[in-house]
């Protein structure tokens, strides 16, 4: 072999020994007849050529090549044989009119082979005799079966798996003892790898040599295209992908065509079955046998473009795809749909090859069964974690669907599913039922799913138009159709307006437990209920519910963990709008807690996970919080930002519209925007009302527009709304009463301030809104100081400073920066690093605890209640630490003390 051999027969040095063993041996007079076989490209025509170049002198080479097109010419390939033969020394070959040789003609011709063999040693070759025509392959089978001592070589080369035009010629080969068979198998890792090093031009690296034998499935035509391509693309890495239409492509259509009729068509229909197929069902599927199918499949298989009926790589399929027309793709599709549908396979399946065949622009109004078809599959494909495939599916069987009332339903539940991935579309969604239900056509076994989507959505208004709907229909179905309620239909009002017994289903909008002594037992059940409850679509509204109900009402830091919990779960389930909901959630319980950093990080989380931003209106809630919390740290200039950016149109038709509304008012009042600020927390009261959704516990806007009220010196106006929350069942909140009583004292003798800020303070410090305490504390130590209690006043408005700068509360700490001390301003600005240091290392844990009371305004009393150790073991320590800082008195403590365990922290 000389060097070309390396790279055309790696790892087929033993099929050329028994090629030349059998050449040597006709040559000397015993007569071989050599089969070839191989799958398509691998190489069995590169081989029996090598007989043309082994030829010596005095060999005669007759070679003949296998034609479809001379399938139907009788002798086509005989007579190719026989032109290579020297004038006369072979007779011409005759047939009958039907086509079928005579017995004598092929005697006569073999006698003339054999004369000629005498002198000459005879090489015939003929290279895929499979598509020999009928009269040739007699002949052929004449010399197979008469040749015994004749100086002759016949070499025939046959793909794997496919049938010849006669198979008593297949037949007389297996019966001939002087047959001997070479298999032609695709190359291993290693011979691509050889192939890949011996062949000119750059060598592909040790892993892409391991990536173009997974390509090429070992076939080396295929091996060889890849390499070219590789060769002759831009840049030769790693990253390499066969060009679309290119080299690679072209040789995968060469093997198909090689492979067997209708291969184009068998790959297609592989590629769409998947692993759906069966051979009886390719067979359906392409009209043929499944025995037809099989040997298909067998032959593709042994060529390395299959890989048993799978393709062993994307490029492999894509190649055959990028060739079949999308109409017949589409139509593929759509009868392996029918063929699966009716062999019982699951519906996401089958819903699978329905929706590639519409985007295909295949047409479904043939198949009755496919909306029902395409609602089943979404909760399987909901269930494996892809929403956007199930949307996909909704929306082709609301396109699909004629029936008014199904179509709704389609629509209700597509805005159930789009909410995971993309709110601002899922309000969109429910435009088409709410039309069906205002013309009065939607069921009523339609109407609470819809009702529960539009609280979800916080859309309270439409929810209680739907559930007046709902009430209307139990009146009818309880009277016998006959409405004697008084509830009917006002004409005097337009649709949609909720009437005053016609309020929001319970939890629209901020559903919330009772305000009474049931408030505990309903937030443990609520914590119950988030611990159990799966995250699904039915079960996010009442999770949402729960999730607010321990926030606003109970335990907000079990909230906190509840909501990483979700958020992690609707992370899992790809549902980013879901992550979206539990992100604003946790970051609105963030600020209750008074985390700022927390909850700016979290609401940003939220807007990032959202596409469309502006076209939601739940983009108001995590805006709403970024702006409060930037409020607070005093970034006014992103704040001013922020509120430029675009809304949705539906912002204030919701309950989100409520927490934008607050949070732009504390904007525009901590920058002195009073009267806007003041039209915002009305305009925020006037929707609330309105919508049946009034809490001060979620939404204060009583006291937040009487503080406006008051710097604007419209003391009565604001005294009245204080009093109007101070009657709202949620005055007996903690948090609700500790704002409303530092209202209230704005209002009230001098002499009776200091109490009420000092219940204000109690009430507060067990909310663990740190913000709203130091507010309170502030604001007790102005009143302090008006009643000439100058000392006391300035440790509790150091207090007020440092529960503001540990919240990250720049924009409060510059409010109470001015009202401290000489000595406590100098603090303010930091202790050098070795005095803090000093702290640390000369206070033992008890101390400091005790130390950072004092330095907080606690008395000696209040201290040994709150650390639970007598009032003079609180003086021992207060002695101490004096002693250790060098400082004779309590207002000399540093405000910048740092605990280990910060109980004044808990408020």
């Amino acid at each position: 072999m000389g060097s070309g051999d390396t790279v055309e027969f790696a790892e087929r040095e033993p099929e050329v020994r028994a090629l030349r063993t059998a050449l040597g041996e006709g040559r000397s007079g015993a007569a071989r007849i050599v089969l070839i076989e191989g799958a398509a490209g691998c190489g069995k025509s590169e081989l029996i050529d090598c007989l043309a170049e082994w030829a010596e002198e005095d060999d005669l080479v007759l070679r003949a090549f296998g034609s479809p097109t001379e399938r139907v010419l009788p002798l086509g390939l005989m007579r190719q044989l026989t032109g290579d033969a020297p004038p006369g020394a072979l007779p011409e070959v005759t047939a009958a009119p039907d086509g079928e040789p005579q017995v004598s003609a092929m005697r006569e011709f073999q006698a003339a082979l054999e004369r000629l063999s005498a002198t000459t040693p005879v090489i015939i070759s003929v290279d895929d005799v499979h598509h020999a025509d009928r009269a040739s392959l007699r002949y052929l089978q004449h010399i197979v079966r008469h040749s015994r001592s004749a100086r002759m070589l016949l070499a025939l080369t046959t793909p794997l798996h496919q049938d010849s035009q006669d198979a008593s010629f297949g037949t007389e080969l297996l019966r001939s003892r002087n047959v001997r068979r070479i298999r032609l198998r695709r190359l291993t890792p290693e011979g691509c790898r050889r192939v890949a090093s011996s062949s000119p031009g750059p060598t592909p690296r040790e892993a892409l040599s391991g990536e173009l034998h997974a390509i090429s499935g070992g076939n080396p035509l295929l091996l060889r295209a890849l390499l070219e391509e590789y060769r002759s693309s831009p840049t030769t890495t790693d990253a390499f992908r066969p060009e679309q239409g290119g080299l690679f492509g072209q040789a995968v259509l060469t093997c198909l065509r090689h492979s067997g009729p209708r291969m184009l068509d068998v790959g297609a229909a592989l590629a769409v079955l998947g692993d759906a197929y069966t051979p009886e069902r390719a067979g359906r599927l392409l009209g043929v046998p499944a025995f037809t199918a099989a040997q298909s499949v067998a032959s593709l298989s042994a060529s390395g473009i299959l890989s048993g009926h799978r393709f062993p790589h994307p490029h492999t399929e894509t190649a055959i795809l990028d060739q079949v027309p999308a109409d017949v793709l589409a139509g593929l599709h759509l009868r392996t749909a029918e063929l699966l549908h009716g062999d019982g396979e699951s519906v996401t399946r089958v819903s699978g090859h329905l929706l590639t065949a519409a985007q295909l622009g295949g047409s479904l109004t043939s198949l009755p069964w496919a909306v029902d078809v395409l609602r089943e599959a979404t909760e399987d494909l909901l269930t494996h974690s892809d929403p956007a495939r199930a949307t996909q599916a909704l929306e082709l069987a609301h396109e699909l669907s004629r029936d008014e009332q199904q179509r709704a339903d389609i629509k209700t539940r597509l805005a159930a599913v789009t909410w995971r991935v993309n709110p601002g579309r899922a309000e969109k969604h429910l435009s088409a039922p709410l039309a069906v239900l205002r013309a009065g056509r939607l069921a009523a076994e339609r109407l609470a799913p819809l009702a529960e989507l539009l609280t979800c959505q916080g859309r309270v208004a439409e929810a209680g138009e739907v559930m007046s709907r709902i009430l209307l229909e139990t009146v009818a179905s309880s009277t016998g159709g006959q409405d004697r309620s008084g509830f009917g239909p006002r004409t005097d009002e337009p649709a949609g307006t909720p009437g005053p017994r016609t309020g929001p289903a319970r939890g629209a909008g901020e559903p919330i437990p009772a305000s009474g002594d049931d408030a505990g037992t309903e937030t443990t059940a609520a914590e119950r209920f988030l611990r159990t409850t799966s995250l699904t679509d039915d079960t996010l509204e009442p999770v949402m519910r729960a999730l607010r109900s321990l926030a606003y009402f109970g335990h907000p830091e079990r909230a906190a963990a509840c909501c990483r919990e979700l958020i992690a779960e609707a992370e899992r389930q790809k549902a980013p709008a879901w992550q979206a909901l539990f992100s604003s959630a946790l970051a609105a319980v963030l600020l209750r807690l008074s985390d700022l950093h927390a909850a700016e990080e979290y609401a940003c989380r939220a807007l990032d996970c959202l596409p469309e931003q502006s076209s939601s209106a739940f983009v108001g809630s995590p805006t709403a919080t970024l702006i409060r919390a930037r409020t607070l740290m005093g970034d006014h200039a992103a704040v001013a930002r922020q509120l430029h950016q675009p809304v949705s149109d539906t912002l204030f038709k919701s309950t989100h519209g409520l927490s934008y509304l607050r949070a732009r008012g504390l904007y525009l009042m901590a920058t002195h925007q009073l009267h806007a600020a003041l039209g915002d927390f009305l305009e925020a009261g006037r929707l609330a009302r309105s919508w049946g959704v009034d809490r001060p516990a979620v939404l204060p806007w009583r006291t937040d527009a009487a503080d406006v009220l008051f710097r604007l010196g419209e003391t009565q106006q604001g005294k009245a709304l204080v009093e109007q929350q101070f009657a709202d069942p949620d005055a007996r909140r903690p948090w609700v009463r500790g704002i409303s009583l530092r209202l209230r004292a704005v209002t009230s003798d001098p002499r009776q301030r200091p109490a009420l800020l000092n219940q204000s303070v109690d009430e507060l410090s067990r909310s663990g809104d740190r913000v709203e305490l130091a507010r309170s504390l502030a604001e007790l130590g102005r009143a302090l100081r008006a009643v000439a209690e100058p000392s006391r006043a300035d440790a509790v408005i150091r207090r007020a400073w440092n529960l503001a700068r540990e919240c990250g509360a720049e924009s409060l700490c510059e409010e109470f920066s001015p009202e401290l001390g000489p000595e406590d301003r100098m603090r303010e600005r930091g202790a050098p690093e070795e005095f803090r240091s000093d702290l640390d290392t000369k206070l033992s844990d008890s101390e400091r605890r005790v130390a950072t009371l004092a330095a907080s305004g606690y008395t000696n009393r209040e201290i040994s209640l709150k650390l639970h150790i007598t009032v003079s073991t609180v003086e021992q320590h207060l002695t101490r630490v004096y002693r250790k800082l060098n400082i004779t008195r309590r207002q000399d403590l540093p405000v910048d003390l740092h605990l280990a365990v910060c109980t004044a922290k808990a408020g």
